[in-house]
């Protein structure tokens, strides 16, 4: 009889330098299962230093992950979208996750270059930690609840918000104050 291989599973790391905003990541929507979910995990890297990251997921046939490479800068925050595949079962709550892994780089790295790096390192890693992943079926977003908001709002051109419409006309008064300005400077020069 033929021993199983057993799977060597990865422990988070004790120290976890970027920050995950959720913890845990739940798709939700009425339509889960039937149609593509979507989700975001906010990374964020409250350090001085330039991390590499990767993330990973359990099943890349079930999930999709819109940036699974990348860099982080220091007080950067980046939001990565995450997707439920429609057509796929849903699994038992806690049993799928995203790893995300991340190395320290120099200044000097680019963006392209990212993929090479963990070619290089071979799944060496400064910390690593696992968002496990709910299911909920009920209201949520789908990807195509997101195109159909997107072309409503103008392709991001309305701000949602009260502090989104505030910080709207703001930047339009600005505008105005400076076109005044610069009409003043015409007179006063026409003048002379």
């Amino acid at each position: 009889m033929a021993e199983k291989k057993e799977k060597k599973e990865e422990k988070d790391s004790d120290v976890f330098v970027l920050k995950l905003n959720p913890e845990a990541i739940c798709f939700s929507n009425s339509g889960l299962g039937d149609e593509n979910t979507m989700a975001s995990l906010k990374l964020t890297n409250p350090t001085k230093e330039k991390y590499a990251f990767k993330i990973k997921c359990t099943s890349n046939e079930m999930f999709k992950i819109k940036s699974p490479v990348g860099i982080i800068k220091p007080d950067e925050s980046l939001d990565i979208g995450v997707i439920h595949c429609s057509g796929k079962a849903i699994p038992e709550n806690n049993k799928q996750y995203f790893a995300v892994y991340y190395i320290k780089v120099q200044d000097s790295v680019k963006a392209t270059e990212v993929r090479d790096i963990w070619k290089e390192k071979k799944n060496k890693h400064d910390g690593m930690k696992r968002v496990y992943i709910s299911f909920e079926k009920g209201a949520g977003t789908t990807l195509e609840d997101k195109k159909k908001e997107k072309k409503k709002d103008g392709d991001g051109e309305k701000p949602k918000t009260e502090e989104g419409k505030k910080e709207k006309e703001s930047v339009e008064e600005k505008k105005d104050e400076k076109e005044e300005k610069k009409d003043e400077k015409k007179e006063d020069e026409e003048k002379k």
